[in-house]
């Protein structure tokens, strides 16, 4: 499918084009693209309201170790465990998290886990890396609810409670 605003193709679970950068709706009935603040499919007239966002239910047994997970916010969200030292982020293989997406780069980005902190750090990516829709371009505080964003592809962060205080951060 196509980027309604500068035409180029973009794949079917896309939220965000990775050319242009404008965000996206598909409508579901006829698979087509909209801006992002569109609000009715122009086609079939069906409603382009975002669905319902997955939730994030944290295993029952968390290792010592981990200081939180990033959980994907789409319909087959997978969830990453931040380990405590230096997690990588890209699309490449000798990755700590792997995320083979087009607007992903080999070598994303950084979150670094250590002395009670979280902080992230983008790693000179070709789309960027995006804290609650700002973009990321010195290392930044990471808090629990954050939204993530490696080019077009979405995360939430979960922190465990001890990490989550503002004081850590």
């Amino acid at each position: 499918m196509c980027c309604p605003v500068c035409a180029r193709e973009i794949p079917t679970d896309a939220r965000f084009c990775a050319y242009c950068g404008s965000s996206v709706r598909k409508c579901e009935p006829c698979q087509r693209f909209y801006p992002g603040d569109a609000r009715y499919c122009g086609s079939c007239g069906e409603s382009l309201i975002v669905e319902r966002r997955p939730t994030f239910e944290p295993p029952s047994e968390v290792a010592d170790t981990v200081f939180g997970y990033l959980y994907e916010l789409n319909a087959n969200p997978q969830q990453f465990p931040l380990e405590q030292g230096d997690n990588t982020i890209g699309a490449g293989g000798n990755n700590d998290i792997v995320i083979r997406r087009p607007a992903v780069s080999w070598n994303h980005a950084i979150v670094i886990c250590r002395n009670e902190r979280v902080m992230i750090q983008d790693s000179a990516s070709t789309n960027g890396t995006y804290i609650n829709g700002k973009r990321v371009r010195t290392p930044h505080a990471l808090t629990h609810g954050d939204l993530l964003r490696f080019g077009s592809e979405e995360f939430k962060v979960w922190l465990k409670p001890r990490y989550r205080s503002s004081e850590n951060i």
